[in-house]
C-alpha cells in the first residue's frame, strides 16, 4: 500500500487504480460524446456508463494487483501496496475485484441496454487480466498487447450511444492504442530496475540502454499524429476549430519529448518530461475534441 493510504478502507481504495480507473471513464466518456452529438443524451444511459466501466477498472485493477502481488513485492515503485504490505489478505482482494469487475460488466450491459456495449467491457477485462498481466512476465511484446485494453473505453462508449461502433469512435481506440506505446516506455525507462527486480519482460530489462524503448515510442507516436490529424480532417476541416489548434500544438510537443527521448545522452534526463506529457495530452486532447464536438 502506499504511504499515504494508512487503514482498510484506503487499502481498498488503492487496489481499484484511481487514476487509471478515472482515465477509462473519462475516455469511455469521450466516446459517448464525441459519436453523434446531434444524438440526446440519455441520463441513464451515461450514469450506467459512467458506474459501470468504473467498478470494471477498479475490479481489473484490484485483481491485477492480486496477481501481480509477489512481483509487487520486489519493486520498490509497489512495495507498499495492499498485499505486499500485509494490509489485505490476497483472497479478500480477488473477491474484491472479481465482485466490482462484475458489477462493472452488469452496470454497463444491463444499465445501457447494450450487449455490444457490455461484451467490450467484458472483453476489455479478459485481454487485461488473461492476455497483458500474464505476458509481462514473458515478453516484451506485452506492452502492444496491453495497448488493445487500454484503447477499448472510447468504444464502448460509442457502443452505449449508438448501439455500433462509427468512425469517431474507431478513430478514438486507434487514438489511444498508439498513444499507450510511448506513454508506457517512459515509464520502461525511469522504473528499468524496478521492472528487473519484479521479473517483467519489459522493452528496458532486454535493452537496458533504451535504445529499443526509444524507437517503440518514435514508431508509435507518428501514427498517434496521424489519427489525430484525421479527426481534425473529418470532422473539423480548416483551422478554426479549438481542437486543430490544441491537438497539433500538444502533439508537436509531445513529438519534441519524444525525439529528445530517442537521442542517447539524453534519454534518461527526457523520459520524466515525456511520461508526464503523455499524461497531459490525452485529457487535454480528448476534452478539448468532446467539447468541441458538443457544442
Amino acid at each position: 500500500m502506499s504511504e499515504r493510504a494508512g487503514s482498510v478502507p484506503a487499502a481498498y481504495w488503492e487496489l481499484t487504480k484511481p487514476r487509471l480507473s478515472f482515465l477509462s471513464v473519462l475516455t469511455a466518456l469521450a466516446g459517448y460524446f464525441c459519436s453523434e452529438p446531434s444524438q440526446a443524451t440519455n441520463p441513464k444511459v451515461l450514469v450506467s456508463l459512467a458506474i459501470g466501466t468504473a467498478l470494471a477498472a477498479g475490479g481489473c485493477g484490484a485483481i491485477n494487483m492480486w496477481w501481480e502481488s509477489d512481483a509487487d513485492a520486489k519493486m520498490d515503485r509497489t512495495r507498499n501496496r495492499p498485499i505486499p504490505a500485509g494490509i489485505l489478505k490476497p483472497g479478500a482482494v480477488l473477491l474484491f475485484g472479481l465482485l466490482l469487475l462484475t458489477l462493472g460488466v452488469i452496470f454497463v450491459w444491463v444499465g445501457t441496454d447494450q450487449p455490444l456495449a457490455g461484451a467490450l467491457t467484458a472483453a476489455t477485462a479478459i485481454s487485461y487480466l488473461l492476455l497483458y498481466t500474464p505476458l509481462k512476465s514473458m515478453t516484451s511484446w506485452c506492452t502492444l498487447v496491453g495497448s488493445l485494453p487500454g484503447a477499448i473505453p472510447p468504444i464502448i462508449g460509442t457502443a452505449a450511444k449508438l448501439g455500433h461502433i462509427d468512425t469517431m469512435g474507431w478513430l478514438l481506440f486507434a487514438l489511444l492504442f498508439f498513444w499507450q506505446v510511448p506513454h508506457f516506455m517512459a515509464l520502461a525507462v525511469m522504473c528499468r530496475e524496478d521492472y528487473a527486480r519484479g521479473g517483467f519482460k519489459v522493452a528496458t530489462v532486454n535493452d537496458p540502454s533504451g535504445r529499443s524503448a526509444a524507437i517503440w515510442a518514435l514508431l508509435f507516436i507518428i501514427p498517434m499524429l496521424f489519427v489525430a490529424g484525421a479527426i481534425a480532417t473529418i470532422f473539423f476541416p480548416g483551422w478554426s476549430s479549438p481542437y486543430v489548434w490544441i491537438s497539433f500544438i500538444a502533439g508537436a510537443w509531445f513529438f519534441k519529448l519524444c525525439l529528445d527521448f530517442g537521442v542517447p545522452s539524453r534519454r534518461a534526463e527526457a523520459a520524466k518530461p515525456l511520461f508526464l506529457a503523455s499524461i497531459l495530452y490525452l485529457p487535454v486532447v480528448l476534452l478539448t475534441l468532446t467539447l468541441n464536438r458538443i457544442f
